[in-house]
């Protein structure tokens, strides 16, 4: 048996590898290196000895007599030859869009890599396949220059004229951004664009494309070698990372629709002491307070079943009631934009004058945790942000995080974070791990036989105030975070919110979801307990006894309670069933609330609470809601009351617990 050598093939593709043994002849040579470059036959192209094309190779059926290592040469007949990516008009990109869970096709959905065909040339079209978030596309509208006034003391022409002085600015100037008060220490990520469109010297339209990081080594490299631990080239290799405070930020700031809905969140550490963790659901908007910035608006808060302690939070995922969550917030025009968790500490001495201790955030602790990164880049890559500019299809994402944590007076103080497109490459390709004992401290993963990792390094100074390079074993967080000031509107600002956590009236909202372990449980007696407060209807709204008017969108804008609507054990209901409510309340239109209320599919969870009360009225007499005066106490029927301490359900005529004898009320 003859001994297997290598043939080497050089083309304008690159250069590739055959295996041949002395027996082959030139006719499986043709065919070999057919199906090495994935050509469609071996009539397309010919082989020759020499690089000048002087020695063509047969196509015979004769032997070869080559050595190991020797190379010949490819050359193609005729144009196209090759597979190509490049085009000339509009570049074709097909995504795959994969939700994170299954979902019923209704709710929002993350973009994965799908097949891309960007110009070779570095340059690349916009692509209008794509379809970005509604922001991104009013600001790609706007021109986004500063106008400046004509100054009096450097401008000497006229009124109509313009000057070095008085120009327009663009976005991204570095000095108005430092002068601005307070000074703006990123600019948006359409001011990015701008600037990268301003400094390759063309017209909008091609730019240096926007390259997602990698830091994974290529599973199939087109060489043709052993796939890691056993062989690894320059072209499967990611390139080494060297870590920059990223000049830019996809989201600018984020506002709370109304303070109520975060006290609501809050509410659950007060009565327990534990950390929470909640999703926020919300939109995006122009940001006029940075040059083309984007503004994260939070209507709602989400807390997905969790397992909650004095010093940390555990998801329990895959969350069963994700996409019926998504799938109802997609119909109200909102989505999922951000998450938050509280880490607050009691300050039981009262030192800061506040009621909270002031115990990170500062120069003597941390921003972010390593943990806390990692979970915010995770979110992050599950949420990418719809890129046109990119030849993946998505660059970065919009998906921020919230801290709620004490201030330096002791205040409850809330926090906006991103971390930076690195950050979130290292945690796609499972390379960032949290230290055991310095919170503010990351480490990067050593390579090992199962998973290459490349040299990550980032960059400091010496004690002689020398730039030196360091790697990143372990790595401060700072180079990965990014700060986006957060808050609520001003006393002026009319913001109307989407459902009814500002509406004062209310004075029992209905109970927020997953919270067993503080006693609030969503039933029939918690629903029942909620529209007690609405007592009569008319043809207008609801009214109470003291005469305090009502809408109808205030009784039913609640994402909690639609969610136990269309959840619940007893009665649940569809999304088309939903859909007319959502539509209402999304126009905030009370009286499509009214007619829904007054519909087959409300009345019959009206009809479920009056057969549970012993004192209902009769059918002729019932008001077109429920008439609440005529009864006494309609949660007495359904008194049961959990303990505070154990959380376990009691009857109601128990006045201490079955299990840790707490006194009912304490």
């Amino acid at each position: 048996m003859s001994k297997p050598f290598v043939l080497r093939v050089q083309a304008s593709e690159g250069t590739k590898r055959i295996d041949l043994n002395s027996q082959d002849t030139f006719r499986r040579i043709y065919e070999k290196v057919a199906e090495v470059f994935s050509l469609p036959s071996v009539d397309g192209f010919t082989l020759y000895k020499e690089k000048n094309k002087q020695s063509p190779l047969p196509r015979m059926q004769n032997k070869n007599n080559f050595k190991h290592g020797d190379m010949i040469y490819l050359v193609a007949e005729h144009e196209n030859l090759f597979p190509t990516t490049e085009t000339t008009s509009s570049p074709h990109v097909a995504l795959d869009f994969k939700a994170d869970t299954p979902t019923n096709g209704s709710s929002y959905a993350s973009p994965r890599l799908g097949s891309f065909q960007p110009h070779s040339t570095g340059k690349m079209n916009i692509n209008s396949d794509l379809k970005e978030d509604d922001v991104d596309v009013q600001l790609d509208k706007l021109d986004g220059r500063i106008p400046r006034q004509r100054d009096p003391q450097l401008c000497h022409h006229n009124i109509h004229g313009k000057c070095i002085h008085c120009i327009p600015i663009e976005p991204y100037d570095e000095e108005f951004l430092k002068n601005r008060n307070p000074p703006i220490k990123h600019m948006s990520f359409r001011a990015y664009i701008r600037k990268l469109q301003s400094s390759s010297h063309s017209d909008r339209n091609t730019f240096a494309s926007l390259e997602n990081i990698s830091c994974s080594i290529k599973e199939k490299c087109s060489t043709g070698h052993a796939p890691w631990p056993k062989g690894v080239c320059t072209k499967c290799q990611p390139n080494p990372v060297t870590l920059m405070r990223q000049p830019y930020r996809h989201v600018d700031n984020i506002m709370f629709e109304n303070g109520n809905m975060v006290n609501r969140f809050l509410n659950y550490w007060r009565s327990s002491g534990h950390q929470r963790i909640g999703f926020l659901y919300g939109r995006y908007e122009v940001y006029d307070g940075v040059p083309l910035g984007v503004r994260a608006v939070v209507s709602a808060i989400y807390e997905p079943p969790q397992e909650t302690s004095r010093d940390g939070v555990k998801l329990n995922l895959p969350d069963p009631h994700e996409a019926l969550i998504d799938d109802l917030a997609r119909r109200l025009n909102i989505r999922r934009i951000g998450w938050i968790f509280t880490d607050l500490v009691p300050d039981e001495s009262k030192s800061g004058g506040g009621p909270v201790l002031h115990h990170r955030g500062n120069v003597n602790s941390y921003f972010l945790s390593a943990q806390e990164c990692i979970m915010a880049a995770w979110f992050q890559n599950n949420h990418p942000n719809i890129c046109k500019y990119s030849p993946d299809g998505y660059f970065g994402s919009k998906f921020v995080t919230v801290v709620v944590t004490g201030d330096v007076s002791g205040q409850i103080h809330f926090e906006g974070y991103q971390v930076s497109n690195q950050c979130m490459a290292l945690v796609k390709s499972k390379i960032l791990i949290p230290t055991y004992d310095a919170p503010e401290l990351g480490f990067i993963r050593e390579t090992s036989s199962e998973q290459y990792v490349p040299d990550v390094y980032y960059k400091e100074k010496d004690t002689y105030n020398n730039e030196v390079m360091k790697i990143a074993r372990p790595l401060p967080l700072e180079y990965l975070i990014i700060d986006v000031p957060t808050g609520f509107p001003s006393a002026d600002a009319q913001i109307q919110s989407t459902f009814n956590d500002d509406c004062t009236t209310v004075k029992t909202p209905f109970c927020v979801e997953n919270r067993m372990q503080v006693g609030e449980l969503q039933d029939m007696n918690a629903l029942a307990s909620y529209l007690k407060q609405f007592s009569k209807t008319g043809a207008a709204g609801v009214t109470t006894s003291s005469a305090n008017q009502y809408k109808a969108t205030d009784i039913l804008a609640d994402i909690h309670l639609l969610r136990y609507l269309a959840v619940n054990d007893i009665i649940s209901f569809s999304m088309d069933q939903l859909d007319p409510l959502l539509d209402s309340i999304r126009t905030n239109d009370f009286n499509g609330v009214e007619t829904w209320m007054e519909g087959s599919d409300w009345q019959t969870i009206v009809q479920v609470l009056q057969t549970q009360t012993p004192s209902s009225p009769s059918a002729g007499n019932r008001p077109s809601y429920m008439d609440y005066e005529d009864q006494n106490d309609l949660s007495s029927s359904l008194s049961q009351w959990n303990c505070p301490r154990c959380t376990f359900i009691n009857a109601g005529s128990s006045r201490t617990c079955e299990i840790c004898s707490c006194e009912k009320g304490s």
